[in-house]
């Protein structure tokens, strides 16, 4: 994943593992707007549609830092090579090996 989140996708993901009613809901958007937007027949700009998706579901709870960190940073780290070098930030990646947030790599 780069570190441009693209919010299709989260959108994607997140549809995928909930009702459209759901995501709708957490987003505070309407049912309808969401299923425009997802069949690509909203007529209007979709910029703070897709600002808020990123806000939404482009964070994670990272639980090895305790802390919210973007998606895109969990995944780089998760999927990137062993830090061999730094005791520190291999036992971050160890974790990440066993995280619900990894995700499949891209």
């Amino acid at each position: 994943m780069t570190d441009t989140l693209d919010w299709r996708t989260l959108l994607d993901e997140a549809t995928s593992k909930n009702s459209q009613r759901e995501v709708a809901e957490r987003l505070g958007y309407s049912h309808t707007t969401l299923n425009l937007i997802t069949n690509g027949k909203y007529g209007g700009k979709t910029d703070k549609f897709a600002a808020r998706v990123i806000e939404v579901y482009g964070v994670v709870d990272c639980p090895h830092l305790k802390t919210k960190i973007l998606l895109s940073q969990c995944r780089t780290t998760a999927h990137g090579k062993a830090p061999t070098h730094n005791p520190t930030k291999m036992a971050h990646w160890r974790a990440c090996q066993r995280c619900p947030h990894k995700g499949d790599e891209e």
